[in-house]
């Protein structure tokens, strides 16, 4: 036989609070999740934006919504506000009466809403409605690179607005102070979030680079170099005439009096028998005419007598001179000749060059634009481009007032006497130098010569 139990009816009661408690959860629920809806809102909005300016127009614009009929202005600076918007009128400008009231309140501190509070207990979200007149956010940087404060006027807010609002400002802060951007916020932060020992050595560098920048040098001219002898002498031919041989090349060393050239003498030899021929002819007439009485014609022959004895004298002189010679010791610098014998030579045509290389001139090409930190007995080192010679480090002797035109660059020329006993300089190298000119920081030697490069490059 069964035996069937049957439970006992439920009070109506008891039914009554179960269904009441289970509508109270749910609708704690759908108020907890409808504050977080509103406050990832406001993140997302926020976090849309490209930079900071749209950042304060998309959290502005967002809070106007949730809370129609309400005024929303934000302010972002510094020490003082530099930038005003209101969700209804835009960006304001210093001249307007909004701003100037944003201004008086800028250095006030946050009453309703603090900058970083702490969450309230969950059971405040079922409290009752507080009205509050005006609503503040402070949503200032963390390494106070810069401030950012949110006014709501004119609304209520419950309490469940303040938690979803105050759950938003860490993300809030972070966005919209990441979104300044540049290389000095990117470092600031940097800093802030690194450890006290890199600070110290960041510092430390800090201030060397600082001692670097102003530390006193002298300002540095730098500039091409040529050698030349210091003495040199031009050999050129004394008359027309045919180059019959060389007696030396370029390098050969020569004492005064060494023959360097030959001309040929055969024509002058001709003109010159032609000349005494003629001296003879006439001074036949002058003594006929004499004999005659004819002292007129006697006179005249003998003018002719004179210009023929001149002529005579000059082409003995050209015969005493067919070999040129060295007027100085040294080396022949210039001239290979053995492609030019038989070649027709005129007056002063140069055809050799002999200079002492015991004794060498340096000149330096400044640029026209630094000649005014140069000045005689300002040290120069000179570092030739031949070679592994040692660096030559000496006074400027001379600067010539006048510039010239070498390398299409106008430059001015200074020279500096060396001494070349070893023979390791040859006229025509060439080399760099530096010259030590008066002393300034040593950012503005880097910055002057910089800048004046590029005056020169681009033509100004």
């Amino acid at each position: 036989m069964n035996v069937r139990r049957v439970s006992p009816p439920i009070p109506a009661e008891k039914s009554a609070v179960a269904s009441d408690a289970q509508v109270s959860l749910e609708s704690e629920a759908a108020r907890v999740q409808d504050q977080w809806a509103k406050t990832l809102g406001l993140i997302e909005v926020a976090g849309e934006a490209k930079d900071q300016n749209e950042c304060v127009v998309a959290m502005v614009g967002y809070l106007a919504n949730q809370f129609p009929g309400s005024s929303v202005r934000c302010g972002i600076g510094t020490t003082r506000l530099r930038r005003y918007f209101d969700s209804r009128l835009g960006w304001l400008g210093p001249a307007s009466d909004l701003f100037q009231m944003g201004c008086e309140v800028w250095e006030e501190d946050a009453a309703t809403l603090p900058g970083r509070p702490a969450i309230p207990p969950q059971s405040s979200t079922t409290s009752t409605s507080t009205s509050i007149e005006s609503l503040r956010l402070n949503i200032d940087d963390d390494v106070r690179l810069g401030r950012c404060v949110l006014w709501i006027d004119n609304v209520d807010l419950a309490a469940a607005d303040r938690v979803w609002l105050r759950r938003a400002l860490p993300a809030l802060r972070s966005i919209m102070w990441n979104r300044r951007g540049g290389l000095m916020t990117d470092l600031v932060h940097g800093l802030a979030a690194s450890g006290l020992t890199t600070r110290i050595y960041l510092g430390l560098a800090t201030l060397l680079l600082v001692l670097l920048t102003i530390w006193p040098v002298s300002y540095r001219v730098r500039c091409t170099t040529v050698v030349r002898p210091k003495l040199s002498r031009i050999i050129s031919a004394p008359f027309n005439a045919t180059l019959l041989a060389t007696h030396v090349q370029p390098g050969d060393t020569v004492q005064a009096g060494s023959p360097l050239i030959s001309l040929d003498g055969r024509p002058l030899r001709l003109e010159l028998e032609s000349i005494q021929a003629q001296i003879g002819q006439v001074s036949k007439e002058r003594d006929m005419a004499m004999h005659g009485g004819r002292v007129a014609e006697a006179q005249q022959a003998e003018l002719r007598i004179r210009e023929l004895s001149r002529q005579r004298d000059l082409l003995n002189s050209r015969l005493q001179r067919l070999s040129v010679v060295s007027p100085i010791d040294g080396v022949v610098v210039l001239g290979d000749l053995n492609r030019s014998i038989g070649a027709p030579l005129e007056t002063g045509q140069a055809v050799l060059e002999i200079a002492p290389l015991s004794q060498m001139v340096i000149e330096l090409e400044i640029p026209d634009y630094e000649i005014g930190y140069v000045d005689k007995g300002t040290i120069a080192r000179v570092r030739m481009d031949a070679g592994e010679s040692e660096p030559i480090e000496a006074a400027i002797d001379v600067i010539y007032p006048n510039a010239e035109l070498r390398s299409d660059q106008n430059v001015f020329v200074a020279k500096i006497d060396v001494s070349n006993r070893d023979g390791s300089l040859r006229p025509g190298m060439r080399g760099d130098a530096i010259v030590y000119g008066p002393i300034r920081p040593w950012l503005w030697s880097l910055v002057r010569s910089g800048w004046e490069k590029t005056l020169w490059w681009i033509g100004y």
